[in-house]
């Protein structure tokens, strides 16, 4: 098999992993990747978080997490642009504490930048690395290079010109702007969870604040609250602070949707599931005598699926439903569930029996913050839909005046 068609068959792998896990497993199958194309015996990946330089992965798990100096081998790929191949006993810029924490000698170390995926501020100058991919091994993969003596180092430009930039290692050149960008939407997302996690607090703060002042005017003059005008202020003010809790918290949900834990289990069982949390739900809405309709397939087996995160998705569906139903007042009120397989496919069906939805809102449904609703945050059947584009899935929405019904393939 020549190396294009490794390229190929690596890059689809790659590619089927980005559509349906997080930037964590997405950095674990392309070290995976990387390690097995070069024969190597283990990898990491290295970037700045903060003021040090840290293992962000590692197929070594106890080095995830560990800071290493700017001045080590890593160090130096990233802020000079070099490829460094080294014997690490020889090399004194090896960082040593990584053996220690192994309890295991690093051998011969190719340490390979990264590119980042951010545009350059500076037209004269490259854009910065993003960090450094590092692949061990046993055996010196470059006999002619005698880097017992001194490590190899390679500018950039140079190195693609040489007779070492060959073959498989030319498919790993392919594979780095993949793991810059998994490298960019992992250091994203955990940089939105802790400022919207941060809100959040800051919001639940806000609302005790507002009870002191509601408690300081009443000691000052307790007429004052029975002021139509001073009431509604506060009134909009506790809204505006709950919805945006509400909102904080939606989004922190689907910050978390992206490590997804998948295990063996029967979707007949979470659709189950989903339907006695909808009855309770109902109950809450004041839906009086909701009939729930289960037509499960017998002939499905279980497979590797996130129970927990499929729960979530199709209750956000059947919540919006009900809301539906309550909001109007249907009479009958009833929610549907199907599921079939095909072809090894799983089809499942959700539906109710409300009024539909109007053109405007059935195009939008999916696209975050895009709501009617009052008090709604429009983010409900956003995580729906990444819930099942992580299970590399389908949802589609078909509307009308006889109800809408949820179709999924997964």
């Amino acid at each position: 098999m020549g190396s294009i068609m490794l390229t190929e068959e690596y890059l689809q792998k790659i590619i089927q992993i980005s559509l349906g896990s997080s930037p964590e497993n997405m950095l674990k199958t392309s070290i995976e990747i990387c390690t097995e194309l070069l024969g190597g015996d283990g990898g990491s990946i290295l970037g700045e978080e903060g003021p040090a330089l840290q293992f962000l992965f590692s197929s070594a798990e106890e080095l995830i997490g560990v800071n290493v100096p700017f001045d080590s081998i890593a160090g130096i790929t990233i802020n000079k642009n070099m490829i460094v191949y080294t014997h690490a006993p020889s090399d004194k810029r090896h960082f040593d504490g990584i053996d220690k924490q192994l309890a295991k000698q690093t051998d011969y170390l190719l340490s390979i930048p990264i590119p980042s995926i951010r545009p350059s501020s500076d037209n004269n100058k490259t854009a910065k690395n993003a960090g450094a991919l590092q692949i061990l091994f046993n055996k010196n993969i470059y006999p002619e290079l005698d880097v017992e003596n001194g490590a190899q180092e390679f500018d950039l430009a140079d190195f693609k010109n040489s007779k070492l930039y060959t073959g498989k290692l030319q498919d790993i050149f392919f594979l780095l702007p993949i793991i810059a960008f998994s490298m960019e939407v992992m250091t994203l997302r955990q940089t939105s969870y802790q400022v919207i996690h941060e809100l959040k607090n800051k919001m639940i703060s806000s609302l005790s604040w507002i009870e002191y002042l509601k408690e300081d005017l009443s000691g000052i003059n307790p007429e004052i609250l029975n002021n139509d005008d001073i009431k509604e202020d506060l009134n909009l003010a506790e809204s505006a602070v709950h919805e945006g809790s509400k909102l904080a918290k939606n989004y922190l949900q689907l910050t978390k949707i992206y490590s997804p834990e998948f295990s063996s289990c029967n979707v007949n069982d979470v659709l189950k599931g989903t339907a006695s949390s909808a009855k309770a739900l109902a109950a809450n809405l004041g839906i009086e005598g909701l009939t729930i309709d289960l037509k499960l397939s017998e002939n499905i087996k279980n497979c590797e699926l996130d129970s927990e995160k499929l729960k979530m998705a199709f209750f956000n569906i059947c919540k919006n439903a009900l809301e539906a139903l309550a909001e109007f007042k249907t009479k009958n009120p009833k929610l549907s569930f199907s599921s079939e397989v095909n072809e090894g496919k799983l089809f499942i069906s959700i539906a109710d029996n409300g009024p539909g939805m109007p053109p405007e809102i059935a195009d939008n449904l999916f696209i975050p913050f895009k709501t009617k609703k009052e008090g709604g945050t429009g983010l409900g059947l956003t995580i729906a839909k990444k819930i099942i584009d992580l299970h590399v899935g389908r949802i589609v929405c078909k509307t009308s005046k006889d109800g809408t019904k949820f179709e999924i393939l997964i």
